[in-house]
């Protein structure tokens, strides 16, 4: 038979063996066959035929990979004995060795025979394959496990290969040996990087192009080689070599260069304004670094105007590149002349996004170091930037508006203005915008009395026309000026009761727009503190930033787990924890969680209050996806919910006791709202839950921690009361150790020594006191077992039918009955419950709830009650409010003096509930 019908038969032969291939039915006999068919032909001379072979053989293993292995060695023994075969059997060795990368890659076991390539075999195939063979294989050259030097061998010996595209990959090839490190030898260091200076002259752009990326790569391992006396000659050498090819004819080499000036990331100072200027400086004239790799010095004056031309390239991909290494230059740069500026704020003006994006993004880091300088023949460009039509423009040109410093009131109109009309132009911005003059205000808040005239105008202006645009300029108006006092160095005397008063009514509004600084409890307690200072004569706002800064940006405290460090406390805990999770496997998240708790306290301790805080927010969002079952009550886990908020608030509390002295004159707003917010926390949780039994000792614990911050802080004020309620609190505990036949903690003990050490004197001072806060390193969030039968005692209460559009009717001057459906949870038989009415003018009311109206021994309670209100106003419609509380009888001190009404402490069941009122008219009254 002649050899071409053999070789049609051949064929035909394989297009039906690929049919029995990719066949699921065809049987294990007829493919086991068809292996031993196609293996027999791998020896043959014929490429075109090994070539559909290997490909076959490859199909047959992802069909049925339990034949890997024989196909694997196999295609291993065939390639083994070409490895020294002529060149038209080399492109067979090649398509080979693609063949066992890709079976080694599916299966493990190939993959452990794939370590018999070694870099001789793979080196021997290489030099003896065609053109295309050899291009995949440098490409390919990390799938196989070669050294490191072979590598670099074979990458640096086919840079002088004759083919342009095998030049360009060698050196892409080097830049990979480079970037993976372990490659350091100076002589080795200083030929590839020579070799890819050479390389920049090459006729084919894409060679020149994978020569700039070596010589930025090469060159920078070069500069930290070198002794610290000669870096920044070397540096300088490097940077001119790239300014010499930044004028190329192609665009992808021109490209590069920008890229590559960011790699580099330095040079000097003379070198780096040199690039800002065509003109030659006279630090530059006559400067020739050395450059000892390619026998020639390099010019300084190569640098001239290097980023002008860049900001001026006709493509913008150049631009872009330009841009982006300009920022990183000036990262290393002393002294950033206005040039440098100037020339940013024209690429605002480019007419692709991206490169606008870019300019805008270097500004913003140069403003956050803080050498920003906005004059005033730059801010059309900026303002044009605020209300360009990208969002990602303006909010860059917004985020560097935050960290501006403007010199004058002129700039300053101009900024605001700009905002404003961003805002007209663009409504679904307002929260970032709102953010943005929060921030913009605090920077200039000595301005803020020429805004507050605009203000005022603005409202007059306003005061007949409420359409949407105008509230939306007055809300901008106020979150500028209500900034201002947390600047500390505005007088809040300055700033007029009113904005801080309509600042009220926009609560919602402003807190969606300092999300990231302050919750909106936090900011309702500062517009209110403030309204109250402004409203006082001759008051400061003193170290108001510290109410800011414990809620500044950081998303990090919101989401995520710390790393917290080692503590030697923390396995002994683990281990009895691990016993306690045996016995009951459900309450392994709580016993966790109680672990992050102690780690969070032990951070704090190390004065890494931030992270604590962070932890303890994770550990929140934690039990909020834990459920109750039949192991874990509702109740244990509404009650760890308040223990990690008690534990937060303490983290927050922290950072104002670090100092050695601190006196009731260094109070701030923030510290005040903190510890209310705390001692509320903590006679909730006394109140509303029954059933603490191992919780007990925790909660006093916290309760004597809580007293001894307050007398720490604020002695002179509330020294008496504090101390009287610091001793009740120290012997109701030692009493509970008692009873439960346990012993106190250390931090119980120290207590009680320090107030026998103070004893009954009136002398409290701040020495005395500073002793005290010592013992608080004694106390710890220990790991405690939660009470078996822990109940959360809640209310729910319904006014039937009632509604704005059905309200109860009144007269004026009478009581009026209100109709209450009322739910009780949990409530134990002994508690004292109140029905509270208020009025928007803080009037109140108590109405005693009778325990015969919910006597029972059921868990819940439902029972109608009708209330009577004997505040009805002189008005035609008024609202009431009315929620359920319980008073808190184990606080010793009476904190009402009334006839009627509670008179200990009160804490809330249930939301308030509004009732509306619609005063009778005469003809009802008749009737």
């Amino acid at each position: 038979m002649e050899e071409d019908d053999s070789v049609s038969l051949t064929l035909h032969t394989l297009a039906s063996i690929r049919s029995l291939i990719i066949n699921a039915d065809t049987p294990f006999s007829a493919i086991s066959s068809v292996l031993d068919f196609l293996t027999g032909l791998l020896p043959r001379d014929d490429s075109p035929i090994l070539h559909h072979v290997l490909k076959l053989l490859s199909d047959l293993s992802l069909s049925r990979n339990q034949l890997t292995p024989q196909i694997f060695e196999s295609i291993l023994s065939n390639l083994l004995r070409l490895q020294t075969s002529t060149d038209s059997r080399g492109r067979v060795a090649a398509e080979s060795l693609a063949v066992l990368a890709s079976l080694s890659e599916r299966n493990p076991t190939a993959a452990a025979a794939f370590s018999r390539i070694d870099g001789e075999v793979f080196a021997s195939i290489c030099i003896g394959a065609d053109v295309s063979s050899r291009m995949w294989m440098l490409r390919n050259a990390e799938r196989f496990d070669l050294p490191s030097s072979v590598l670099f061998t074979l990458f640096f010996g086919f840079t002088k290969d004759p083919y342009p595209c095998i030049r360009r990959v060698a050196l892409d090839g080097l830049v990979c040996v480079c970037e993976a490190g372990g490659f350091d030898h100076a002589r080795a260091v200083q030929g590839c990087y020579a070799r890819a200076v050479e390389l920049l002259d090459d006729d084919e752009d894409s060679v020149r192009s994978s020569a700039v990326r070596a010589v930025s790569v090469w060159g920078k391992v070069l500069i930290a080689s070198k002794e610290e006396a000669s870096r920044r000659e070397c540096s300088d050498a490097v940077f001119l070599q790239l300014c010499s090819v930044v004028r190329d004819m192609s665009v992808d080499v021109r490209v590069e260069v920008f890229k590559a000036f960011g790699v580099i990331g330095t040079a000097s100072e003379s070198i780096i304004l040199q690039t800002l200027s065509k003109k030659v400086l006279k630090a530059g004239k006559g400067k020739k670094p050395q450059n000892r790799f390619s026998n020639e010095s390099a010019d300084a004056a190569a640098a001239a105007g290097v980023f002008i031309h860049g900001f001026e390239d006709e493509f913008y991909e150049v631009r872009e590149a330009a841009v982006d290494s300009f920022h990183s230059l000036s990262v290393n740069s002393i002294e950033f002349p206005d040039e440098a500026v100037c020339l940013l704020m024209d690429m605002l003006y480019d007419d692709y996004m991206v490169v606008r994006l870019k300019a805008l993004e270097a500004l913003r880091h140069i403003a956050d170091m803080g050498n920003l300088k906005i004059q005033e023949t730059y801010m059309p460009a900026f303002l044009d930037a605020i209300i360009d039509t990208s969002e990602n423009i303006r909010l860059t040109a917004r985020n560097i508006l935050k960290l501006a410093k403007l010199p004058d009131m002129k700039l300053v109109n101009k900024g605001v203005d700009g905002v404003l009309k961003s805002l007209e132009m663009y409504p679904q911005d307002e929260p970032d915008i709102l953010s943005t003059l929060f921030l913009f205000g605090q920077n200039h808040s000595n301005f803020v009395v020429n805004i507050i005239k605009r203000f005022r105008a603005k409202l007059e202006t306003d005061s007949g026309n409420k359409s949407e645009f105008n509230s939306r300029q007055v809300s901008a108006f106020l979150m500028f000026i209500i900034s201002a006092p947390l600047s500390n160095k505005q007088s809040i005397t300055s700033i007029p009761p009113l904005a801080f008063s309509y600042s009220l009514a926009m609560l919602g509004k402003f807190s969606c727009g300092l999300h990231d600084m302050m919750d909106q409890d936090t900011l309702l307690g500062y517009l209110a503190h403030c309204t109250t200072l402004s409203a006082a004569s001759g008051t400061e706002f003193n170290k108001a930033d510290t109410f800011l800064n414990a809620y500044r940006r950081s998303t990090a405290y919101h989401s995520g787990n710390p790393v917290l460090p080692p503590s030697k406390d923390i396995p002994a805990e683990s281990i009895s924890m691990a016993s306690k999770e045996e016995l009951d496997p459900a309450l392994k998240p709580v016993s966790h969680i109680q672990l992050k708790v102690k780690a969070a306290w032990l951070l704090l301790q190390s004065a890494f209050s931030k992270e604590a805080i962070r932890a303890l927010r994770a550990c929140k969002q934690e039990l909020s996806t834990l459920t109750a079952n039949s192991s874990i009550s509702n109740g244990a886990i509404k009650f760890m919910c308040q223990y990690v908020h008690l534990i937060e608030l303490l983290a927050q509390v922290w950072p104002h006791f670090e100092n050695s002295r601190h006196t009731s004159s260094c109070r701030s707003v923030e510290l005040e709202m903190l510890m209310e917010e705390l001692e509320i926390k903590l006679m909730e949780i006394r109140c509303r839950f029954t059933g603490l039994y191992t919780e007990v000792s925790l909660v006093l614990e916290l309760v004597i921690l809580s007293c001894m911050l307050r007398l720490y802080k604020f002695e002179i004020c509330c020294g008496l009361s504090c101390k009287k309620k610091l001793s009740s609190t120290v012997s109701k505990l030692e009493l509970h150790h008692e009873q439960q036949c346990t012993k106190p903690s250390d931090f119980l003990t120290e207590t009680k020594k320090s107030l026998q050490e103070i004893g009954s004197s009136a002398d409290k001072s701040c020495s005395r006191l500073l002793d005290l806060i010592k013992k608080f390193n004694c106390f710890s969030p220990e790991q405690f077992t939660l009470s078996g039968n822990l109940q959360c005692v809640s209310a729910e209460l319904e006014v039937p039918g009632n509604g704005p559009y059905n309200p109860v009717s009144f007269v004026a001057g009478l009581p009026v009955a209100i109709p209450c459906e009322i739910k009780l949870l949990n409530v134990p038989r002994d508690a004292r419950l109140w029905l509270r009415i208020s009025r928007s003018d803080d009037t109140c009311q108590f109405v005693y709830l009778d325990p015969n109206l919910y006597n029972g021994g059921e868990t819940e309670k439902r029972f109608m009650f009708t209330a009577v209100a004997c505040m009805t106003p002189r008005a035609v419609v008024f609202t009431l409010q009315v929620s359920i509380g319980i008073e808190c009888l184990f606080e010793d001190v009476c904190c009402r003096k009334h006839r009627y009404g509670p008179k200990h402490p009160v804490t809330y069941l249930c939301k308030e509930r509004e009732v509306h009122f619609s005063l009778v008219s005469r003809t009802e009254a008749v009737l």
